[in-house]
């Protein structure tokens, strides 16, 4: 923070034949957060933009990709089909993706047998057509390892996603050159009628994984049978603040909605189906329409200012971040040559 001081003080300086300057940060100037290019390799099939996606299949009547992107006003990335064990490959639903020009996401379980992830492969093989395929198989590396690599002899054209809860307790995950994305699946809960949020959790694991791509599949719960209580408010707030983390996470690629509903003996537990309300319906339609079109950036404790149309930043910022800067008639303050502000964030990218 001290560097932002350079802006709030008297500024005198002399040599070089210059006369001596003072400035002022003017009333009218915007202070904003810097952000740099961060270093991250896209994973396959990764867009420039992130990505958007769901699991609607328990969302009738909109469980069809047109009703549904006409109920949310907005237009996912992604869809996702979970194979249960024993099912049959599901060509429709892949098919319909790439007819309505969306990506197909194949889930499988950790209970999938060698002979069944076999079948699937050469099924997306032989469509010979880009697709997600996450493995969930609760860090059994060895399971992920010998069912990645019929993927990759088999169906060389699918995107291989390792997912793993939120909850894990570990710092560090088993590692698999096959693991072109890291999925982070927050299925969040309740207790005591409020939702027990997953954000900091999430963050972290974007925070540990940075040189990874990483998918986020978040659930929220509308309801429960904690106190066999709706929050529709608290579900909408929270859809709205997992698909912020996007806008701070450059290694965020896409984030995918979970709506399900599960049941116990015929006994209603766990809802966190969009179709539950038309407002969590609208409150998703938004979180999708604001997705950071500006990606592959991340944050710096610098802060900047905007005066008129340039973006000022001190010449020791510049220093440490190596900006394309041209100097001005002060000599600690540097005008950035290669910008873009988003105001309404408050924040500038250089580059």
């Amino acid at each position: 923070m001290k560097k932002s001081l350079v802006f709030l003080i008297c500024i005198s300086m002399c040599g070089c034949g210059k006369a001596e300057k003072t400035v002022h940060t003017p009333i009218e100037s915007t202070p904003c957060a810097v952000w740099v290019e961060s270093e991250h390799t896209p994973a396959i099939m990764e867009k420039d933009k992130c990505m958007s996606g769901a699991y609607i299949y328990e969302d009738m009547p909109y469980n069809e990709i047109d009703k549904f992107e006409e109920k949310i006003q907005a237009e996912n990335d992604i869809y996702i089909y979970y194979i249960k064990k024993g099912e049959d490959f599901p060509m429709s639903f892949v098919i319909d993706c790439y007819a309505k020009n969306r990506i197909p996401m194949l889930v499988l379980g950790g209970d999938s047998s060698y002979e069944e992830v076999m079948t699937i492969a050469l099924n997306c093989g032989s469509l010979d057509l880009p697709m997600f395929v996450e493995m969930d198989y609760n860090n059994e590396i060895e399971m992920y390892d010998a069912h990645s690599r019929l993927f990759r002899g088999y169906a060389p054209k699918t995107a291989l996603v390792y997912g793993f809860d939120t909850d894990k307790n570990t710092y560090a995950l088993p590692k698999s050159e096959n693991m072109d994305w890291i999925a982070v699946n927050a299925f969040e809960k309740m207790s005591n009628g409020s939702v027990d949020s997953e954000y900091e959790n999430i963050a972290r694991w974007c925070d540990i994984y940075r040189d990874k791509s990483v998918m986020v599949n978040a659930a929220v719960p509308v309801f429960t049978d904690d106190r066999c209580n709706y929050a529709i408010d608290e579900a909408c707030s929270e859809i709205d603040n997992i698909f912020s983390l996007a806008a701070d996470h450059s290694n965020i690629g896409a984030v995918n909605y979970i709506s399900l509903s599960i049941n116990d003996e015929g006994r209603r537990k766990y809802s966190s189906r969009l179709s539950e309300s038309d407002r969590i319906m609208t409150a998703y339609g938004n979180a999708v329409n604001s997705m950071p079109d500006i990606r592959y950036y991340c944050s710096t404790p610098y802060i900047g200012y905007i005066i008129g149309d340039k973006a000022i930043i001190s010449s020791e910022t510049a220093l440490l971040l190596d900006a394309d800067c041209t100097d001005t008639d002060y000599s600690n303050l540097k005008a950035v040559v290669n910008y873009t502000v988003d105001k309404e964030e408050k924040r500038i990218y250089l580059g």
